[in-house]
């Protein structure tokens, strides 16, 4: 959630909201243009503050709030500043289904939630192998259009929901087609898609995929960003090795000289 604060730092406005899924213990990963913003800024104004809720029933509670402490981007998202230019359902940032554009972002988080188990990426191709498998979608969208409102007029109940749709097709490395009408909706970016376990393989269901774009009227799109290929999960994995989490700090590792050396940070 953005939120804006006043100048005593009291949440006083809700800006702007997105889903996301935790991957680690302090990681979740969510829409490359709901994160974009703070790279496109390289911070965030001292009125705007983010914050993480895992409640499935009232996200807007305080007391389930997680500070923010950093995001990150995946490389290939243009430059894009605060809304509107980052909403895609507008195509003003890019054109749907770019080839080459990966809509993935990374939050990391002051502390771990309590009591939820971070999800485990799908393994390589999963997706590619399962068109017309029905899938899970997770995520706290409303439930209607905003029909044009601010970010901040969008009247949100904090809710988590859950709905299923079948893989249609695999339009390339980067993007996959799902059933419509998709009933994904704004706030509901970045959200978690699930394939379901085997019921004869003792695993959890694991993330293949996280929303992007359900087009404005909640229903016409619903094309998302795939999370079971390499280029993907490279990006991944390069991202978090900047950071441990196990620590009170970040570890960067700079390299130099054909050497590496950790940094406190």
């Amino acid at each position: 959630m953005v939120w804006r604060v006043d100048d005593a730092g009291k949440p006083v406005e809700l800006r702007g909201f997105a889903s996301g899924t935790l991957i680690r213990d302090r990681v979740m990963l969510t829409a490359g243009h709901f994160t974009a913003p703070w790279k496109a800024l390289g911070s965030l104004p001292p009125s705007t503050r983010l914050f993480a809720s895992f409640s499935p029933n009232d996200a807007k509670d305080p007391k389930t709030w997680i500070p923010v402490v950093r995001q990150a981007t995946h490389p290939s998202m243009p430059h894009c500043p605060p809304p509107p230019q980052c909403d895609p359902t507008d195509e003003i940032l890019v054109a749907p289904l770019e080839p080459g554009i990966a809509d993935v972002g990374l939050i990391f988080l002051a502390e771990a939630p309590r009591g939820i188990k971070p999800a485990r990426l799908a393994p390589l191709g999963a997706l590619g192998r399962s068109e017309g498998a029905q899938t899970i979608i997770v995520g706290y969208g409303t439930t209607t259009p905003r029909r044009g409102a601010a970010p901040g007029t969008v009247v949100w109940d904090g809710k988590r929901r859950i709905r299923t749709s079948r893989v249609r097709r695999v339009v390339d490395e980067t993007w996959g087609l799902w059933s419509i009408p998709s009933h994904v909706c704004s706030g509901d970016s970045g959200g978690g898609i699930f394939l379901p376990n085997n019921p004869n393989v003792t695993e959890d269901d694991r993330l293949v995929a996280n929303v992007s774009d359900g087009g404005q009227d909640c229903r016409r799109h619903n094309n998302n960003n795939r999370l079971d290929t390499r280029s993907i999960q490279n990006w991944i994995t390069d991202a978090l090795r900047g950071r441990n989490d196990s620590r009170s700090g970040a570890i960067r590792l700079l390299r130099g000289s054909g050497r590496q050396r950790q940094q406190l940070i």
